[in-house]
């Protein structure tokens, strides 16, 4: 059976302290512990690196979401809302599943076709760009998406906001 044992070594008292000081400053600012305290977020019982926002929490991110909506409207980009699934052909086609399969859920059968969470937004917009023929004279097209995605992390690297199975990612494209 193997251990990990780690361990630090230091040239001086100085550097030694100066370590000791970084460390209990991140331990007093570690996010996990102010999202508790601060009764911004919590992971539940729905599930490891599935995260509930509370109130507190949500009219942060509301406010972030809706500055980062304003300010890509204003440097002239529509904005997509896409399915958080789709059948998973779409991911063999745009290569996700043959390099990312581990890192993604489970498909789904419904209706006896596969469908599959989405791990990524990119296709979804290849989609929309592809809907209609453009003309030299459209470009540049500019789309952006705060789409949620999800992506199967093994249960041991989830760590608070840092590595979670449930996030919404900003994609644009131009």
């Amino acid at each position: 059976m193997l251990q990990r044992i780690y361990g630090t070594a230091w040239e001086n008292e100085d550097q030694l302290k100066a370590y000791l000081h970084f460390k209990e400053e991140a331990k007093r600012r570690d996010h996990r512990r102010l999202g508790q305290d601060l009764d911004l977020f919590s992971i539940q019982a729905a599930g490891g690196g599935l995260v509930f926002w509370h109130p507190k929490g949500a009219i942060i991110r509301h406010i972030i979401e809706d500055t980062w909506k304003k300010i890509h409207m204003e440097r002239g980009y529509d904005l997509l809302y896409t399915p958080h699934v789709a059948k998973a052909d779409l991911w063999k086609i745009s290569g996700h599943l043959d390099f990312y399969k581990e890192n993604m859920f489970d498909q789904m059968e419904i209706e006896e076709e596969l469908y599959q969470l989405r791990p990524m937004n990119c296709p979804y917009h290849v989609l929309v760009y592809k809907r209609q023929l453009h003309s030299y004279r459209d470009f540049p097209i500019r789309v952006a998406e705060l789409g949620t995605v999800y992506r199967y992390e093994l249960s041991g690297s989830l760590h608070g906001l840092f590595r979670v199975r449930g996030f919404t990612q900003v994609c644009f494209q131009t």
